[in-house]
């Protein structure tokens, strides 16, 4: 008995269907060549895209365009799928692709954009998403990342006009007015660039980073006395920041006060080992940095990191002991500022 085609057809795609919920997340493992085979791999490859397998739809999408390439929707979706993975230039290239056939998706101009701003292609990311803005000017998140392209392109003027539209339109927001200082800066204006910072401050008092701005712009102006009080503020709330640090030893070494300095130089280079994976020169830097200044909070609490990555639990847990000890210390001491009375009177005193 004879099977008519079109009978035949149907039990092949069945057959190809019911193989690809079978290998759900394996389209790698089919030899799919043949038209029939396109809406199994398409749908599979929409349910690992759903099941955030991005990885695994992107093969199926790949094996599609293997046997069509001219299909802009799964262009578009391979596309999508290499940008959830964090491929962005794989990802621009496909919705570059899709955009030279209709240039007017404006999905595909949005992703573009995005995807050149994982790539830090900055001027090619503030272009896409100013022609996507356009159609969407309402879209808050598509104008921050629009501004912080043309920060990042340095843009300045452009950036600090687009920060200010946002800081109107929700102005409880501190990281719009960190950025709206960083414009500022770029654009030699430091007076104003510190009041955004400080209006950051009021509105988040715990956002990193901003008492090490102000330390910088202080230090940009040659003002140590201030740079190092918001370098320090900055450690008080971040101790493990590489950056207060740095700055911080070069006010102490600007002021010829080596013998507070060099302990910060050996901390920066056991920093730079430990980025490196030196681990061993690391902890020596590290010690080395202790023998110097035993109170340096900093310097035992990357030690304890180390010891922990290094499989030695109880060096680690002696190191957080100290940082513990010595940060109740500094509150007492604060303490005592504040009252003017001995943290720990002593009975008769």
């Amino acid at each position: 008995m004879r099977i008519p085609a079109p009978v035949l057809l149907l039990i092949a795609s069945i057959v190809s269907a019911a193989f690809l919920h079978a290998q759900a997340g394996r389209c790698d493992v089919l030899p799919a060549a043949r038209p029939a085979d396109i809406n199994a791999l398409a749908n599979t490859g929409l349910a690992l895209s759903r099941a955030q397998q991005y990885g695994a739809a992107a093969v199926c999408y790949r094996k599609v365009l293997a046997i069509d390439p001219d299909i802009p929707e799964i262009q578009l979706d391979l596309g999508l799928a290499e940008f959830k993975s964090g491929h962005f230039p794989e990802a621009a290239k496909l919705f570059e692709t899709v955009l030279r056939r209709d240039p007017r998706n404006l999905q595909a101009r949005t992703l573009l954009g995005m995807s050149y701003y994982g790539s830090r292609m900055f001027k090619d990311a503030a272009r896409n998403l100013e022609i996507a803005l356009a159609a969407d000017p309402e879209n808050v998140q598509l104008r921050y990342t629009f501004a912080q392209s043309l920060l990042a392109s340095s843009d300045y003027q452009r950036s600090l006009q687009e920060f200010e539209w946002l800081e109107r339109r929700d102005p409880e927001a501190a990281a719009t007015h960190v950025l709206m200082a960083q414009a500022l800066d770029g654009l030699s204006r430091p007076e104003e660039a510190l009041q955004e910072l400080r209006a950051a401050l009021r509105k988040s008092p715990a956002e990193p980073n901003v008492h090490f701005a102000i330390g910088y712009i202080y230090w940009s102006q040659q003002k140590d006395e201030e740079a190092e009080r918001e370098f320090r503020l900055e450690l008080d709330r971040d101790p493990a920041n590489a950056q207060a640090w740095a700055w911080l030893g070069d006010v102490l070494i600007r002021r010829n006060e080596f013998h507070k300095a060099k302990p910060l130089a050996h901390l920066d280079l056991g920093i730079v080992f430990a980025e490196d994976k030196q681990y061993g020169r690391a902890i020596q830097a590290f010690q080395r940095a202790i023998r110097l200044d035993e109170a340096k909070t900093d310097a035992h609490f990357r030690l304890a990191r180390l010891y922990k990555d290094a499989g030695k639990p109880a060096e680690s847990a002696s190191e957080l002991a100290i940082v513990r000890q010595l940060r109740e210390q500094k509150n007492e001491d604060n303490l005592h500022k504040v009252t003017g009375h001995s943290p720990n009177p002593q009975p008769g005193k």
